[in-house]
């Protein structure tokens, strides 16, 4: 996995951006009274892609040689994909914040506005 994130990111740029722009985030407020803040690193996927998403994401690992875009709408077809997809996010997320130690946390997935497919950073306050 770590090769494959040394292709798909840029690391040293992806560092240098968050400690440029984090500071430029405000805190979010949960319910909980917990405070984070949240920086979008990189769009990978637009979300105008909708439902074509969660394939584009796995062929752009390489976890799929091959995605049959005709079972998008397939319940079944569905929920194997965005199972694989689920484990995939936890590899990604954890290789990257072993290769970015940092005082928050690197992630990727859904975009809550717009549905795009993003890489974030997020610091708890």
């Amino acid at each position: 996995m770590e090769q494959k994130l040394r292709e798909i990111f840029d690391l040293d740029r992806i560092r240098d951006f968050v400690k440029a722009h984090i500071g430029q985030t405000g805190y979010v407020e949960e319910d909980c009274g917990e405070r984070r803040k949240v920086l979008v690193v990189d769009t990978l996927i637009d979300g105008g892609h909708g439902a074509y998403i969660p394939g584009m994401v796995l062929v752009l690992f390489g976890r799929v040689d091959q995605y049959d875009m005709a079972d998008l709408y397939d319940p079944e077809a569905s929920e194997v994909l965005y199972d694989t997809l689920a484990c995939l996010e936890d590899e990604v997320n954890d290789c990257l914040n072993e290769l970015l130690p940092s005082k928050g946390r690197y992630y990727i997935g859904y975009h809550e506005y717009d549905g795009s497919y993003c890489l974030f950073y997020e610091e708890e306050e």
